[in-house]
C-alpha cells in the first residue's frame, strides 16, 4: 500500500455513510479524507494518476471513491471510452471542495502566512493583454518578495466564472461588466489605443489620415478569428471600412509581422509601447476616435471561494502594482 493508505482502507466503514436526518446529512460521520481523494481523482480523471500524486495505491484510491458515492448517492466519476466523466453532482462539489482542501492545506502547513518562505501554486485565468502589459513585471516581484511559489496562467477563453465555480482558477483577469452576485471584481487600468507599424513605413511621410488608416492591410487581436475590432463602427460612420488581413491570438505574434511587413496593429496603449521598443517599429496615435474605446483589466475573485492567505496576499500585489503602472 501507499504512504496515505492507512487514513483510507482502516477507517470504519460506518463512519463514511450520510445519515439522512430529516432529508440532511451529518457531516461528522463522513470522512474527510475522501474529499481529498474526490479533488485529485476529479482534476486528473484518471484513478491510476490521482494514485500516484495522492501517494496511494490504485485499489485504495478505488475503494475511497466508493465510499465516497455510496455516502453522497451519487456515481460522482464513471469510467467511459473517452475517459472519466463526472456527473452534475460532482461538477457541482468540484469548485468548493477544491476551494476547502486548499484552504485547509494553507492553514495546517502554516500558522502565519509569509509569502517569503510561503510554498504553494495560485492559478490565474488571465486574457493576453494581462501577460503582456503586467506577467513579467508580477514574475519579477514574485522572484523577491515570494521565490517559493508556483504561479499558473491559463488563458480565460471567456470562461472566467466557470472557472473560478470549478476552482481551476484563483483569480481571473479581463474585462469584465456586470458580474453574478458570487463574484468580486476590482478595476485595475483602463486605457486607449495606439497603432503600430514599421518605423519605415511608407504611410508615414504622407500622415496616417483615417482614409489611409481604412486603406492598410491591418492585424487584429482576436483569440475567437472574430474579423471586426473595435475600430470597425467608428470607420463606419465616417464612411469607410479597412481590410483585416490577419488575425493573431496573442500580440506577440505580431511584432516579427509588423517589421517585415507594411501592415498596421491597434492596440491597448501599453501593448503598442511594448512592441515599440523593437527599433523596427514604431507607434503612433490612431487616427479614429472610437467611443469608449478603452482596454480595461479587472480582477475577479469567487466571494464564497478560495479565501487561501496566499491568494489574498497575491491579489493585493496585483492591485498595488496595477496601481503603480
Amino acid at each position: 500500500m501507499g504512504t496515505n493508505d492507512n487514513f483510507i482502507m482502516e477507517m470504519d466503514y460506518r463512519n463514511t455513510y450520510i445519515h439522512r436526518m430529516n432529508d440532511g446529512f451529518n457531516l461528522r460521520n463522513l470522512d474527510l479524507n475522501l474529499l481529498v481523494v474526490f479533488d485529485t481523482v476529479f482534476r486528473e480523471r484518471h484513478v491510476t494518476r490521482a494514485a500516484h500524486k495522492l501517494g496511494m495505491s490504485q485499489p485504495a484510491v478505488s475503494n475511497a471513491l466508493q465510499r465516497l458515492r455510496d455516502a453522497l448517492k451519487d456515481d460522482l466519476l464513471f469510467k467511459t471510452t473517452a475517459g472519466m466523466e463526472a456527473t452534475e453532482r460532482a461538477e457541482a462539489l468540484a469548485g468548493p471542495i477544491h476551494s476547502i482542501v486548499k484552504e485547509l492545506e494553507d492553514i495546517l502547513v502554516t500558522r502565519r502566512f509569509d509569502p517569503a518562505t510561503a510554498s504553494g501554486a495560485v492559478t490565474l485565468a488571465t486574457v493576453d493583454y494581462f501577460s503582456v502589459v503586467m506577467l513579467p513585471l508580477l514574475v519579477r516581484l514574485l522572484s523577491e518578495k515570494a521565490p517559493n511559489l508556483t504561479l499558473r496562467i491559463i488563458p480565460t477563453n471567456g470562461q472566467s466564472f466557470a472557472l473560478l465555480d470549478r476552482g481551476d482558477a484563483d483569480l481571473a483577469l479581463a474585462s469584465f461588466g456586470s458580474i453574478p452576485s458570487r463574484f468580486q471584481k476590482q478595476a485595475l487600468r483602463r486605457e486607449s489605443y495606439a497603432c503600430v507599424l514599421r518605423h519605415d513605413h511608407p504611410v508615414l511621410e504622407k500622415g496616417l489620415t483615417p482614409k489611409r488608416y481604412a486603406g492598410l492591410r491591418h492585424i487584429i487581436h482576436s483569440p475567437g478569428g472574430d474579423l471586426v475590432g473595435s475600430t470597425d463602427k467608428a470607420l463606419s460612420a465616417l464612411g469607410l471600412e479597412r481590410h483585416i488581413a490577419l488575425t493573431i491570438s496573442s500580440f506577440i505574434h505580431a511584432e516579427p509581422i509588423l517589421t517585415s511587413t507594411e501592415m498596421i496593429l491597434t492596440a491597448p496603449a501599453s501593448v503598442a509601447k511594448q512592441l515599440s521598443r523593437n527599433p523596427g517599429l514604431k507607434i503612433i496615435d490612431c487616427p479614429v476616435e472610437v467611443e469608449g474605446s478603452a482596454q480595461q483589466l479587472d480582477l475577479m475573485w469567487h466571494s464564497r471561494l478560495g479565501k487561501r492567505p496566499l491568494v489574498d496576499w497575491l491579489k493585493t500585489e496585483i492591485i498595488n502594482l496595477a496601481s503603480e503602472l
